[in-house]
């Protein structure tokens, strides 16, 4: 029978992640001859057989991947026949580095499940070994130093492999056959313990580190993406001491539990929430609390989560993390159900990576160190992920997946390097149909953060071996990152782009679901609109390239800019003026404020001094939350008025009365009046106590609004669709109203999925905007 030789590239997540040798064992059950090789851009597959097999293998092998492969093109080099003789043995070949097509990076993979049976079987030899990983799980993204991806172009590179993981790694049959990242305790990295300055602790690393912990001490650990912050999550000296150090009074911790068992005694844990910890990705996903379970068990969630009920809680995603938790045979010190867990830095600075680094900017929070000597090339943090409309959504883009390609629409004109926001910022490189986005990087608010973004912007072209023509920056003119993308194209010679903010949120949550138009309501906090008003509860009419504004908040004065946002009561004293309202001693009292200071506020609302205007409808949460008394004198973290405010409304039972606003339209523009509502908050005996049903009206009467601007932007004609992004959005109670009203009337809703709704995915809409 005639044989044939086919050879095809294959394109998509197919480094890093078992690729190889799961076609080598398909191919060999199957019969077929050929070879599989990494290339710098593609895996290239040959195979020999009969014309039917070889269609077959083809058409299958899509559907027969590892976890977190993906095939996303196939494209065929060349076919030939020959005589009807045996096909050759198949084999992977060594890896070709010399052309430079397209490259994917491979993510970091969390600890598969045989990886965590043999490190707790004291009959394995990688029994209690910290870095065990194959070719299902371990790290990929942090550790490669240039692509194709192979060991020798690792940070793994440093640890030779011992005779049995040798034997191992050329076995076919052995699932860790041709792991890159494949160790053991005789050849691979190592655990060691340190104080803070730096001196070996005695005794065993991993089970010092244990009983550190259980005694109230902080230990910062050295994982895959860089350094965390560990403390015993049910130990209140422990936690306020990292709430002291870190400077960190409110925000959030996350924490860790060992398995899905132990988060399901303390969180409500959906289906798709438990498919998420589970998952390879396995990030941090945002639960409801069992109040009666945090009781019960003297949880201090007054300290891990001050503002919400809500846990942000993690499975262990490596060996080390796992044996953190769990003690292994002859440790004294037991099981932690819970550790918090949070990022491995200083505030406003990126995580540590490097063991040096660590010792020097965390040697005044934690006591101490638990290190290792596998280099981590580059940075990537914890993924944030909730369920939202009943599916996963991601909050922060990091670890498992970045950093995995988002598909354009349409095909790029040209190479984009886009530089995202100054806040939550994740840059992106677009080309072709793929847009590329970094792991998060952070607030640009330090130098450190600006170095971590000049690391990340340098690395992703080098790594995926493509030189933007153009780079995309934020229109708004002092942002950090828009300056550093300007400086950029000018000393490359390139254009630089300058796209509208909410204009890139709008194509970003559009492009997900692949449309680059239609309508999109972008709620956030701020971003400039180039009309010298503040924008952030933007109705949009998206056109690729272009939009049209068609509704928005009514303006309001912003008194000291900047100093509004941390201090709330300055907004809300700029909306008693605009309502009209007269500003008692009780409200002064209700707002933490002097009458001297209102008059400075209100004054400066008045003549515009230092007061720019804002649209924004995270500013109108902040105003609301400290109308009702929740939102913090000073704000501690971006977001925490809202945060409050989502919170009590989460307590209340039924709203109270509507709350009341204007929808009044201007030429061909809709604006919504909030002036009504804080009229009627401010009404003598308004509150009476019922501040929580005060909070859900706040929220009933948000979402009544964004659909009425959204009906209104349907009857402007166009598609019928509506993407909602923003930072806003990631409020469950507004997802939840708004979603059932458009449901009813038949309005298909678009929801980031892949991306943030906050700033993260600014950098995705640019790619798109300034590459089509």
């Amino acid at each position: 029978m005639p044989h044939i030789r086919r050879i095809v590239d294959l394109s998509g997540i197919v480094q890093g992640v078992g690729f190889r040798p799961a076609v080598f064992r398909l191919a060999t059950d199957a019969g077929l001859g050929g070879w599989v090789q990494n290339r710098t851009s593609v895996v290239r597959l040959a195979l020999e057989g009969t014309g039917d097999a070889v269609e077959r293998f083809l058409s299958e092998l899509p559907r027969r991947l590892p976890p977190n492969a993906r095939i996303e093109r196939m494209t065929l080099v060349s076919s030939e026949s020959f005589g009807g003789v045996a096909a050759s043995a198949f084999s992977i070949r060594e890896s070709d580095g010399e052309e430079t097509q397209e490259v994917l990076i491979p993510a970091d993979l969390a600890m598969c499940a045989d990886c965590r049976s043999e490190i707790l079987d004291p009959r394995n030899r990688r029994y209690g070994y910290a870095f065990t990983t194959c070719t299902r799980c371990g790290p990929r993204y942090t550790v490669v130093t240039d692509m194709p991806y192979d060991r020798e172009r690792t940070t793994m590179r440093a640890f030779p492999m011992c005779a049995e993981c040798r034997r191992e790694y050329g076995n076919p049959a052995d699932r860790r056959f041709h792991a890159e990242s494949t160790a053991c305790p005789v050849c691979g990295p190592r655990l060691s313990l340190v104080d803070r300055a730096g001196r070996p602790v005695g005794g065993e690393a991993l089970r010092r580190a244990r009983l550190e912990l259980s005694r109230g001490r902080l230990v910062a650990v050295r994982g895959i993406g860089g350094f965390l912050l560990a403390a015993d999550a049910f130990d209140r000296d422990a936690l306020a001491a990292l709430r002291a150090r870190k400077n960190r009074p409110h925000k959030p911790f996350a924490v860790m539990a060992p398995d899905l068992e132990t988060v399901r005694r303390y969180c409500n844990v959906p289906a798709a929430a438990a498919v998420m910890l589970e998952s390879p990705e396995a990030p941090i996903v945002i639960l409801d609390v069992r109040p009666e379970a945090v009781t019960q068990s003297g949880l201090p969630l007054d300290l891990i989560a001050p503002d919400t009920q809500t846990l942000g809680v993690m499975l262990p995603t490596t060996p080390l993390h796992l044996l953190l938790a769990q003690p292994l045979e002859g440790d004294p010190v037991g099981r932690f159900d819970l550790l918090a867990m949070t990022s491995g830095n200083r505030r406003g600075e990126p995580i540590c990576v490097r063991n040096d680094e660590a010792l020097q900017r965390l040697g005044d929070i934690a006591d101490f160190l638990l290190i290792h000597d596998r280099e981590i090339n580059l940075r990537c943090d914890d993924s944030v992920c909730i369920v939202q409309g009943g599916a996963p959504q991601v909050w922060r883009r990091a670890r498992g997946y970045a950093p995995n390609p988002i598909r354009s629409p349409v095909p790029l004109c040209r190479s984009v390097l886009a530089l995202g926001a100054d806040l939550k910022n994740a840059i992106a490189l677009g080309y072709g149909d793929r847009v590329v986005l970094s792991p998060h990087v952070g607030d640009l608010d330090t130098p450190e953060a600006l170095d971590g973004l000049e690391q990340a912007v340098l690395a992703l072209p080098a790594f995926l071996k493509r030189e933007p023509e153009a780079i995309a920056v934020d229109r708004h003119p002092d942002m950090q990152s828009s300056l550093f993308g300007r400086r950029l194209a000018a000393e490359r010679g390139l254009p630089a782009v300058a796209v509208q903010h909410h204009h890139a949120h709008a194509v970003a949550c559009l492009a997900e679901h692949g449309f680059l138009e239609g309508l999109a309501l972008v709620m956030d906090g701020t971003g400039w609109g180039g009309d010298g008003t503040i924008w952030g509860a933007e109705l949009l009419r998206v056109r690729g390239r272009s939009f049209d504004r068609l509704a928005t908040f009514k303006p309001v004065p912003l008194p000291g800019g900047d100093a509004a946002v941390r201090r709330p009561a300055r907004q809300l004293v700029a909306r008693w003026v605009e309502a009209g309202v007269e500003i008692s001693d009780a409200l002064l009292a209700r707002s933490g404020t002097t009458s001297e200071e209102a008059e400075v506020w209100a004054e400066q609302g008045r003549r515009g001094l230092n007061a720019p205007l804002t649209h924004g409808a995270g500013r109108l949460f902040d105003a609301l939350s400290a109308a009702l008394g929740f939102a913090p004198a000073t704000m501690t973290y971006e977001g925490q008025p809202a945060i409050r405010l989502e919170a009590a409304a989460r307590k209340a039972r039924d709203p109270a009365e509507d709350l009341p606003y204007r929808a009044v339209e201007t030429g061909a523009l809709l604006e919504i009046d909030w002036s009504p509502a804080f009229a009627v908050l401010s009404a003598p005996g308004a509150l009476n106590g019922r501040e929580n049903e005060w909070a859900l009206s706040a929220h009933r009467a948000v979402a009544k609004a964004a659909v009425e601007m959204i009906t209104y932007g349907l009857s402007r004609g166009g598609d019928v669709r509506v993407a909602l992004s923003g930072g806003v959005f990631m409020n469950r109670i507004l997802n939840a109203l708004m979603s059932a009203e458009l449901e009813r009337m038949g309005i298909p809703l678009l929801r980031h999925r892949q991306t943030p709704p906050g700033d993260g995915c600014v950098a995705l809409g640019q790619a798109i905007v300034a590459g089509i």
